[in-house]
């Protein structure tokens, strides 16, 4: 068996950080505002690796590389989808690691 290919390693890595970043937004551990930005500069960079975070950037009323007002609402939306969006990189990360 051959080892990992250096960009399999780097998917690997990116989807392990957005996994516990979307972790923190769901039991509340980091201010929403702050996880959305951080996972928008996940996908910025890495956007073919996590193309499940796409929802959270198509949220109506919300530009994620722009000025937008953090009202209960879009918080609690930004919670939601972090939430959904979870167990498809805590699958990935399973695998990763068996």
């Amino acid at each position: 068996m051959s080892p990992p290919r250096k960009s399999a390693l780097r998917r690997a890595a990116c989807r392990d950080k957005v996994r516990k970043i979307l972790s923190a937004i769901a039991k509340g551990e980091v201010e929403t505002y702050v996880g959305f930005r951080q996972l928008y500069g996940w996908w910025i960079g890495n956007n073919a690796a996590v193309q499940e975070l796409r929802p959270l950037f198509r949220i109506p009323g919300i530009e994620a590389d722009g000025a937008f007002s953090v009202t209960p609402q879009s918080k609690e939306t930004v919670v939601k989808l972090a939430i959904e969006i979870l167990p498809h990189f805590e699958k990935s990360y399973r695998r990763l690691r068996t």
